[in-house]
């Protein structure tokens, strides 16, 4: 059944500010999920090979099945852009961030089963580069996830405690991560499985990460929604340059 979140705003609130993050079960319907799904496979099969390089991540560039990441989905296609801008999505984003929501991107995310690598425990708000540092992701679970195939986890209350230093990793589509993650780090990190349909949001400060699929014959198919505040502004030099940098070592190393 789909959940009515409205219903649950005060407490979403309250979870959102104390934790850094919350969960909607149901945020999305089953037909509404099957209807994602069959916009997916068409994005996929029709649009994908029109899209430049670095808005499509595989883990095995040489095998489509392996299809990991890709960017910017409601820039391409109306079903997706309606997903995005002016919905539902957006009304929770402006409710939790207590001002307007700009959508900035819709990404699918996926770890192919046996081979999708653990996403390494980061900040959002280090790739956004804004100021002030106010923004949310979410994601959406389009089939069942669980510790074995990937699940989310996040470190509660880690919103609250600034910026941690990153650096370079070597996992495609997440290319920073905690420099000094610890053994403590980790046993604060919390496991959210979830169904199709649930929805996680987090603040761009919050710490989380996410485990590798070890499942022989599950991916983990998720979408990602990233508004940022209306106040928050973009460092634009110093991402462009960021940007510029990363797509040349990937296309070095042979990731795109």
């Amino acid at each position: 059944m789909k959940a009515n979140w409205k219903d649950q705003s005060a407490e979403l609130l309250t979870q959102f500010d104390q934790d850094g993050f919350a969960l909607i079960r149901g945020f999305l319907s089953m037909d509404e999920i099957s209807e994602v799904r069959a916009n997916l496979q068409e994005f996929i099969k029709t649009t994908v090979p029109t899209l430049p390089a670095n808005h499509v991540f595989y883990e095995d560039k040489s095998k489509p099945e392996t299809l990991k990441q890709l960017q910017g989905l409601h820039r391409h296609a109306p079903f997706f852009e309606a997903l995005t801008v002016g919905s539902q999505f957006e009304e929770l984003a402006s409710m939790l961030m207590r001002e307007q929501a700009i959508a900035q991107n819709l990404q699918y995310f996926n770890k192919p089963p046996g081979l999708g690598k653990p996403t390494p425990a980061h900040q959002d708000g280090y790739y956004f580069m804004l100021k002030p540092c106010a923004a949310v992701t979410m994601w959406m679970a389009l089939e069942k996830v669980d510790q074995e195939n990937g699940c989310v986890r996040y470190v509660p209350g880690s919103h609250k405690r600034g910026m941690r230093d990153h650096q370079r990793t070597s996992t495609l589509g997440f290319s920073q991560g905690i420099a000094d993650w610890s053994d403590e780090d980790e046993a604060a990190a919390l496991p959210f499985p979830a169904e199709p349909g649930d929805l996680l949001v987090h603040s761009a400060m919050t710490i989380h990460r996410a485990d590798g699929n070890n499942s022989p014959d599950r991916s983990r198919p998720a979408m990602g929604f990233v508004y940022f505040a209306e106040s928050a502004k973009t460092d634009e030099q110093a991402k462009a340059a960021y940007q510029k940098h990363l797509t040349r070592e990937m296309e070095q190393s042979g990731q795109i």
